[in-house]
């Protein structure tokens, strides 16, 4: 046993795991030795084998698993896998041996640990999460909305008026229609597919026929919410609503709300305590609750949603099952969404076909009986406005989504005037780097007012796929500042506080109105003192004394992670000259698509090829739980 724990703790030494997952693992292999021990007389009777399973249980969460299968125990990180074939060589005696400790139980238990049937490992509170996302969203996915078809069928006519699609189906327009169906819609679309236009028509309608059942002078102002998991994202959410909004015919323009919140904002997250304001106790008394970038949410805060939500509340649920999950455990939208084409039930192509006068349109969209629970909340929209034929960009993202490497080395190699990828290595990168630096960063340090450095920010972006090492935002933020230096582009002396150093902000600060992920500039005002500048959700900007700044640090470069929920002119992305695990095509996608005219990829063929192959693998038992035709047990 000892050697068991002195090759844990080198485990833990190595980063393969965290002191946190070795310390629970060694607590609840104690907590069994003290049970066993009051029972028999054998006082030293150990569990190796569970103080190994509850360890790589922890640190399963920590990697941003739901669960931790027992099989893939060999595929750990080698000085892990080493320890498994050593002390858990039997998959089938492994089972037993942890089913006969008293910490770990079946399903239906209470244990501090679950193994269930499939031999998967669950720390206990996280297969209550999944049990009551499954069993709360199934329940508003399965459940039935009454609506005026007629006055809705007109009211979807005027918002959607006939194209030249002919017979196409709109799913804009049927995702709209669901809504009116359905008390849950989950609506996913990359880059440019309408997701914010479709969901400003979406409140038009509801708001118009809201307004057509209330009679008399004391009528129900319909209460909605909008929401993202960063200030960020619920900016952007703001501004494509506003933008939105206009394209509406006028009379639909009045009572469609524009404000946004974060999540934590929402919930009202209280500084030193940990449970929101707002939760089964205290529910938010809302009507309709829009949820963007949905794919960042993990499933502990989709708890904390779900748990503050009256039953008879609307949610949308707005994202790119594409992108990246979330930084947390689970991969909450993408398995809401699935993998496959979604396709709805008869019954529901029947309704959607009559409230959108498409008689016949989706016979090739209906499925099977015994389609998915949740098949018919959901819509992927798919034609993109913002990528025209003739993108670079869309290709490549489409290429990468599609796992094609050769399709990705035919768009590179491509004469696309918005992509362009180089494979410099060595000297000749690094060089090549500075001069991209100096280019792209020039019109923001040599702007006139902080108004031109910011939109000059916002329209070139350097994003990184890692945060450590020479080619993560550490290093290439030390490169960059060094070549602005040496250019004579930003103060000479060595300190952080000069003007047009761009920052991003760590940590949420509600006082202040910062959160994770904003960014700012520091810039001189009229009296020549430096201050901190930072854009409000309205475009306005607004600035304080640097020294009451929250945490924060230097964003020439930024990592794709905090990079998502948001959009840039021009990105140059930089992937690492060696081999990561961080790299995946989720990431490429997502840093791809944060583009908007033009993408500079500085990557190998090679290292570009590994990461689309390697799909991010997140093990939970949710998808199944969503999706599964029986009840769940």
């Amino acid at each position: 046993m000892h050697n068991q724990l002195h090759q844990l703790q080198e485990a833990c030494d190595a980063g393969a795991i965290r002191p946190l997952d070795l310390h629970l693992g060694l607590f609840l292999e104690k907590q069994a030795v003290s049970t066993v021990s009051a029972v028999s007389t054998n006082r030293e009777q150990r569990h190796p084998s569970l103080l190994l399973a509850a360890t790589l249980a922890s640190a399963a969460v920590g990697n941003g698993h739901i669960c931790f299968p027992l099989k893939e125990a060999t595929r750990e990180q080698p000085v892990v896998a080493d320890l498994v074939k050593k002390y858990c060589p039997n998959l089938k005696q492994w089972r037993q041996e942890l089913l006969a400790t008293s910490v770990v139980g079946n399903p239906g238990e209470d244990s501090p640990l679950i193994l269930d049937k499939k031999n998967h490992l669950y720390l206990y509170r996280f297969l209550c999460y999944e049990k009551f996302i499954a069993t709360t969203l199934r329940h508003r996915a399965v459940t039935q909305l009454t609506c005026n078809h007629q006055l809705a069928a007109q009211l979807l006519r005027q918002l959607f008026p006939a194209t030249e699609q002919g017979r196409r189906i709109n799913f804009q327009e049927m995702a709209a229609a669901l809504a009116l169906l359905k008390p849950l819609l989950i609506i996913s679309g990359g880059p440019g597919t309408g997701k914010t236009h479709t969901v400003a028509r979406i409140l038009a309608v509801i708001q118009a026929l809201h307004a057509q059942q209330q009679q008399g002078p004391r009528k129900k102002i319909l209460k909605v919410a909008l929401a993202a998991p960063t200030g960020k994202a619920a900016a952007r959410l703001e501004e494509s609503l506003r933008q939105a909004k206009l394209s509406l015919p006028e009379e639909f323009r009045r009572n469609i709300p524009e404000q946004a919140q974060t999540l934590h904002r929402l919930l009202g997250s209280r500084p030193g305590t940990a449970p929101f304001r707002f939760n089964r106790e205290n529910p938010l008394y809302l009507d309709l609750l829009i949820l963007d970038e949905a794919s960042m949410i993990d499933v502990e805060m989709m708890v904390s949603i779900l748990e503050a939500l009256p039953e008879k509340t609307r949610i949308i649920l707005l994202g790119d099952r594409n992108q990246l999950a979330s930084v947390e455990a689970g991969s909450l939208f993408a398995d809401l969404c699935g993998h496959d084409e979604p396709q709805w039930s008869s019954q529901i192509c029947t309704q959607l076909e009559q409230l959108c006068n498409s008689p016949g349109v989706l016979s090739s969209a209906a499925g099977q009986a015994g389609v998915s629970p949740l098949a018919d909340s959901l819509v992927v929209l798919r034609t993109s406005y913002r990528f025209q034929d003739n993108s670079g960009i869309g290709a490549l993202a489409s290429a990468v989504k599609k796992c094609s490497i050769e399709q990705v080395q035919q768009v590179i190699t491509a004469d696309f005037t918005d992509v362009e990828a180089v494979q410099y290595t060595g000297k000749k990168r690094k060089q090549w780097l500075k001069e991209q630096i100096i280019q792209g960063f020039q019109p923001m340090l040599t702007a006139s007012t902080p108004e031109q450095a910011f939109a000059a920010m916002e329209g070139f972006r350097l994003l990184c796929a890692l945060r450590k090492g020479p080619d993560g935002v550490q290093g290439i933020n030390t490169l960059v500042t060094q070549v602005l230096r040496q250019a004579g582009l930003i103060s000479l002396q060595k300190t952080e506080w000069y003007h047009g150093r761009p920052i991003i902000i760590l940590r949420n600060q509600y006082e202040m109105q910062l959160f994770n992920g904003d960014t700012g500039i520091l810039w001189q005002d009229e009296k020549g003192l430096l201050r901190a500048w930072f854009r409000r959700s309205d475009n306005s900007l607004t600035s304080m004394s640097c020294a009451r700044l929250p945490e924060h640090e230097t964003a020439y470069a930024i990592t794709i992670h905090k990079a998502q929920g948001s959009e840039f002119d021009q990105v140059l992305l930089v992937l690492p000259e060696e081999e990561s695990q961080v790299l995946t095509q989720e990431l490429l996608y997502t840093g791809i698509t944060r583009a908007r005219n033009k993408l500079i990829l500085c990557a190998s063929l090679a290292r570009i090829a590994t990461t689309v192959q390697k799909k991010t693998q997140r093990f939970s038992g949710l998808a199944e739980k969503l999706h599964d035709l029986k009840n769940i047990t």
